[in-house]
């Protein structure tokens, strides 16, 4: 009976580490004309994000009320290891009083409270991963309750997987009549069944219900580490091989995602754990060469499905090392107006490009030369093989011989409003806003902005502004995209793919901190991490693995590494974040109860 009690207490968190990455529901939501004003339209439909926040708060409730009544009947069990505690009570606490102090002073203290559209992950959702943890770290003593937790994350972590893979291998469970019926009401099923369209979809690449691959990277990074160092340590044949089933296809997953992030945050995990386990592994060889077999079959399988994505995402770590060093030209160089001319140069090419007295586009090269325009179809090209990637479109406007004129270059598009009285370009960025042809301040990552996906150019616009109101308090929890210079259109242009992107994160858990909550609830987090990593580093640097409670223990820490080295190149996101502090709280509690916890020498085998 005390067994059943014990998992009742920790249902609710094992719900929240459990069933809310699962949940993938349609909901439309209307927005503020403020927020309106940073998305594309005026109502955003949300699948992967809404509904997470929902139940994860509804949980975080449920465990608030759970852990109310475990402390009124065992209040020696919260006294307990007290001083431990208090190590992590102080850095949590003062990152939740910052949370609530940069939303009460935030310039947008709706979405502070509410979250960004997509993301969600307002001040309630902050509050409610620092109580996962704290409740976590208290609340789970018993080896049966490690159990109930571990057991769950793991089925869920296969169930997200396989249906990662679905979308990987192209028979997406989203796509069907079935998962279908999961995701969408009733009310106008017909209509939004025929809409749905998947930004990933149909690229051999997967996102599961994670919203986005760099995210189930972060996941399965996680998952795969701790998943591994369970079969690592698993001394009875059929669960060892249950395990290494589960490790597999984790494993699978973990490819599929293509996440650059997330196979740095496993790579990390891993030379950690090696350091920390080398006489073991010498010890349990041949269970290691066995699992890296298999895995090694899964990876050309899918290697070779994919025509070698795989081989050329693990190659292109070392091209990204190269950048990092060295640096990248970009393909535009330089955008801007200089005596009525617009000036368009590339690594290969200056253009000068003007509107003449009667409205025609008239194009010089660098020698001064004009150069021939074709018109093809609705658009004009150079005649010229060597300005092959140009193509170029001219629209009227009725007032003053004003003109719009849509540029191509490769891949990339932009529209520069001409006005005409003026003789003056501009350039359209979000929601077609019209900005001067100027970029803006930035620091840091000059010929590296296309450093890890374009971070580098993120990144070098967002350091300018955390020294600002980033300082003390932050702009407010999930105000990046608000705060961020949307009206870098330039920079976008150059950088990204489009001058009217929305930048909504900036791609690095640490900026994504100081940004939203200021450099105070940053140092706090710091000390956090920090204290876990040195506590828990020094102690199992000894040989300290040899009982249940160290083996799960030294398989959480490796999950810990593994999300914060991934968190490097992305942000925190409803979707994963909750099993991140799920999994802290479970290595601290580890931790706390070290002293009273029955760690029996039996080891992993006899309990999972």
């Amino acid at each position: 009976m005390q067994k059943i009690k014990d998992k009742l207490y920790v249902l609710p968190i094992v719900l929240i580490a459990a069933v809310v990455p699962l949940i993938v529901r349609y909901k439309k939501i209307e927005l503020g004309e403020v927020v309106a004003s940073y998305w594309i339209r005026d109502y955003n439909t949300d699948f992967f994000s809404y509904y997470k926040m929902v139940f994860l708060l509804g949980f975080t409730f449920l465990a608030l009320i759970s852990f109310y009544v475990f402390s009124k009947k065992n209040p020696e069990a919260i006294k307990e290891n007290n001083s431990v505690k208090k190590l992590y009570y102080y850095p949590i606490g003062i990152y939740m009083l910052m949370v609530i102090l940069s939303t009460v002073f935030s310039e947008a203290q709706l979405t502070s409270l509410t979250g960004f559209p997509d993301r969600y992950e307002g001040m309630p959702v902050l509050l409610s991963y620092m109580l996962i943890l704290i409740i976590t770290m208290n609340l789970f003593r018993t080896k049966e309750q490690f159990q109930f937790i571990i057991n769950a994350l793991l089925t869920s972590a296969v169930i997200i997987a396989v249906i990662g893979l679905l979308q990987f291998f192209e028979a997406d469970l989203m796509r069907t009549a079935f998962g279908q019926w999961l995701m969408l009401p009733q009310e106008g099923f017909a209509e939004l069944s025929q809409g749905l369209d998947f930004r990933f979809e149909g690229n051999n690449i997967l996102f599961a219900t994670l919203y986005n691959p760099n995210y189930a990277g972060s996941y399965f990074s996680m998952l795969f580490v701790f998943s591994s160092v369970l079969y690592f340590f698993e001394d009875k044949l059929i669960k060892k091989i249950v395990l290494g089933a589960v490790t597999a296809i984790i494993f699978a997953a973990w490819l599929g995602s293509l996440s650059r992030a997330g196979i740095l945050g496993a790579i990390a995990a891993f030379i950690v754990l090696i350091f920390l386990l080398n006489k073991e592994i010498i010890r349990r060889f041949k269970s290691i060469i066995v699992i890296l077999l298999i895995f090694a079959v899964v990876f050309t399988m899918m290697d070779l499905y994919t025509d070698g994505s795989l081989r050329k995402e693990f190659l292109s770590l070392g091209q990204e090392t190269q950048l990092a060093f060295s640096g990248e030209t970009a393909e535009i160089e330089e955008i801007k107006n200089e005596d009525g001319f617009l000036i368009f140069n590339t690594a290969e090419e200056k253009l000068k490009l003007t509107f003449d007295d009667l409205g025609k586009l008239k194009i010089y090269n660098d020698q001064g030369e004009m150069l021939n325009l074709v018109k093809l179809d609705t658009h004009l090209v150079i005649d010229d093989k060597k300005y092959n990637n140009y193509i170029f479109r001219v629209i009227d406007s009725d007032k003053n011989n004003n003109k719009l004129l849509e540029l191509r270059y490769g891949s990339k598009k932009a529209e520069f409003p001409y006005n005409a009285p003026i003789n003056y370009f501009f350039i359209l960025g979000m929601s077609d806003n019209i900005y001067p042809l100027q970029e803006v301040e930035s620091w840091g990552f000059e010929g590296k902005e296309m450093l890890a996906s374009k971070r580098g150019y993120i990144w070098s616009r967002t350091i300018p502004l955390l020294l600002d109101e980033a300082l003390i308090t932050g702009y407010g929890p999930d105000t990046f995209a608000m705060f961020f210079p949307q009206e870098d259109a330039v920079g976008k242009f150059k950088f990204m793919q489009s001058a009217k992107i929305i930048v909504d994160k900036p791609h690095n858990i640490y900026l994504q901190i100081w940004f939203n909550t200021g450099l105070v609830s940053l140092i706090a987090v710091t000390v956090l991490f920090l204290i876990y990593i040195f506590r828990n580093l020094f102690y199992f640097y000894r040989d300290n693995y040899r009982g249940y409670f160290d083996q799960i223990g030294i398989g959480i820490f490796g999950s810990f590494i593994a999300y914060l080295t991934a968190g490097l190149f992305n942000d925190s996101v409803i979707s994963v974040a909750p099993v991140f502090w799920t999994i802290l709280g479970l290595g601290i509690a580890v931790e706390i109860n070290r002293s009273y916890i029955f760690n029996s020498m039996e080891g992993v085998s006899s309990d999972i």
